[in-house]
């Protein structure tokens, strides 16, 4: 089962790139780039984790963030 994130604000745009937000169950989304690593994290569970980039990457966009996980999470806009 996907999950459906409602609201996600990018509060860091440097490394570490970093969202916070909340799904439409009411949990705490938070969502962080660094060392190429993209985190997911629903009330503090790792639900998503993946290297996507090299060992010094710590900036993402919105776009590739939501690119790499659109497997496990819809994104509504």
């Amino acid at each position: 089962m996907k999950i459906e994130v409602k609201f996600l604000n990018r509060y860091t745009s440097y490394c570490p790139t970093q969202w916070e937000g909340e799904t439409t169950n009411g949990e705490d989304v938070y969502i962080r780039y660094r060392w190429g690593f993209l985190r997911v994290d629903i009330d503090g569970e790792v639900v998503f984790g993946e290297q996507i980039g090299g060992a010094f990457d710590g900036v993402l966009s919105d776009e590739e963030m939501k690119e790499a996980t659109k497997d496990k999470i819809t994104w509504r806009e």
